[in-house]
C-alpha cells in the first residue's frame, strides 16, 4: 500500500486532505516534529508539505527532506504566488497543487504525483536488478 507523508501544521488541513486518501495510509506530521521524527525516505512514496508552515517555509522544508532523500515532495498552497510553481520546480521538488479545488480534482492531483512516484521506484528497481 503506498504512503503519503502531510506536513501541515494545520491539523485541520491536513485532516481533509487525508479524508481525500481513502485507500492509501496516509501519515500527518508538523513541521516542529520533523525535528524529532526519525526520517525513511524508503518509507514513504510521496510527501505533501502546506507552503505556509509556521517557523518557516514548504520550501524550506521540502529542501530539508531532499537532503534526507525523499525524492518525491509536492508543495500544497491556498494562496500561492505566481512564482510558486517555478521555485517549486527550481529547487527540484515535483510540482504545487493549488487549493482550493473541488475534492475529485485535488484527489486526482495526488493520485497523479503518487502515480509517478510510484513508477519511479519501479523503475529504479528495474534498473538495479
Amino acid at each position: 500500500m503506498p504512503t503519503v507523508l502531510i506536513i501541515d501544521d494545520s491539523p485541520t488541513q491536513a485532516a481533509s486532505l487525508s479524508a481525500l486518501l481513502l485507500g492509501i495510509k496516509v501519515l500527518q506530521r508538523s513541521s516542529d516534529s520533523l525535528k524529532k521524527w526519525k526520517l525513511h525516505p524508503e518509507q514513504v512514496d510521496l510527501v505533501l508539505i502546506a507552503l505556509i508552515l509556521s517557523g518557516n517555509n514548504g520550501f524550506e522544508c521540502g529542501l530539508r527532506l531532499r537532503e534526507f532523500g525523499f525524492p518525491n515532495i509536492v508543495l500544497y498552497s491556498d494562496c500561492p504566488e505566481g512564482t510558486d510553481t517555478d521555485w517549486t520546480r527550481a529547487i527540484g521538488l515535483q510540482g504545487l497543487i493549488k487549493l482550493p479545488a473541488p475534492r475529485q480534482l485535488l484527489r486526482q492531483q495526488v493520485l497523479s504525483f503518487l502515480d509517478m512516484s510510484m513508477e519511479g521506484k519501479e523503475h529504479g528497481k528495474r534498473l538495479a536488478s
